[in-house]
């Protein structure tokens, strides 16, 4: 991670499903404000908006493409949509029974195949939202993390076809399935790496901007089922992870998204809008921390810079670049 002479803003956009439309607005009210990206690095569907717009560079363009995916009709058929919770049926009478239904299907499906929806589903949409292009030849310096099954590494994926690095990095276990590429077999990102903060630096950013969309851990009940600790266990593993990334980054944008369910793409305007205000709201921290930082950045790296490298000298963040 050698310092480069030329200032560089990088952005790591985290996962978590629907809520990361949120990153959309992010990327609109950064553009909007006329701050540069450089270096844009994502795990799982912060790899799929990410990587569309290190394509496209273009916010109004890929806010269109990700709105005539999300409200065609073939989307709507997508059997994603059957596993969300809308915010009726957490309140309602029928809900246990109609949770208990969807993971009795989801469950015995996963048993039977290796993911509940094919490639094919999930290829469809991706092809309209991400141009069929290599990540080498981006304008914009572009990563997706991922991980291998096989070897346990955090792979980040810089070079290959944009599409099938974006799928890797966004295979959900038991949702979608694992990608191979190049001799990998390759799963969701964000099983260990949540914000890709460290890779954006490694990637050349001397600032990076995070976008935390994870879950909200304040809705304490009580867990009676064994399937909802093991899903509140995982939230607050994957709390811990954040947490030690985002102690890197320069700024942290929260969109407001944490309460919304996983699989509820219906709520793209509030997730989008949540996004955009978040950004704003840090805006002017950002425009005076690049400009602190430009100052100094000839003599030494920045805070966040410095220990990324410090984690990675270390050995606290292993990962191989592709």
């Amino acid at each position: 991670m050698r310092h480069r002479f030329r200032f560089k803003v990088g952005v790591a956009l985290g996962g978590g499903a629907a809520r990361g439309l949120a990153h959309l607005g992010v990327l609109r009210a950064l553009e909007r404000a006329e701050i540069p990206i450089d270096v844009v690095v994502g795990t799982s569907i912060g790899s799929i908006l990410g990587g569309a717009y290190s394509a496209l560079g273009d916010c109004a363009a890929l806010e269109a493409r990700v709105r005539q995916v999300l409200t065609g009709d073939e989307f709507r058929k997508n059997r994603l949509l059957f596993l969300r919770e809308t915010r009726r049926e957490r309140g309602g009478v029928f809900f246990s029974m109609a949770n208990l239904v969807r993971r009795g299907i989801f469950f015995g499906v996963s048993n039977l195949r290796p993911s509940f929806l094919s490639a094919e589903e999930f290829a469809s949409s991706m092809a309209a939202v991400l141009p069929d292009v290599a990540i080498e030849d981006l304008p914009i310096v572009f990563g997706a993390v991922a991980l291998d099954i096989r070897s346990a590494e955090e792979v980040v994926l810089r070079t290959g076809s944009l599409r099938q690095a974006a799928a890797a990095s966004a295979a959900i276990p038991g949702i979608l399935p694992p990608v191979r590429m190049n001799g990998r077999t390759l799963i969701d990102g964000g099983w260990v790496d949540k914000i890709p903060v460290v890779p954006a630096f490694h990637l050349g950013a001397d600032v990076v901007i995070a976008v935390d969309i994870t879950a909200d851990l304040s809705n304490v009940r009580e867990f009676r089922r064994g399937v909802d600790i093991m899903v509140r266990a995982n939230s607050i593993k994957d709390s811990v992870l954040v947490g030690h990334a985002l102690r890197m980054a320069d700024v942290v944008i929260e969109p407001d998204v944490g309460d919304v369910h996983w699989a509820d793409f219906s709520a793209f305007e509030r997730c989008i809008q949540a996004g955009d205000e978040a950004a704003m709201r840090v805006v002017p921290r950002i425009r005076e921390l690049l400009r602190h930082e430009r100052l100094f950045s000839i003599v030494r790296p920045g805070p966040g810079r410095k220990l990324a490298e410090l984690h990675i000298e270390a050995g606290g963040h292993g990962f191989r670049v592709e």
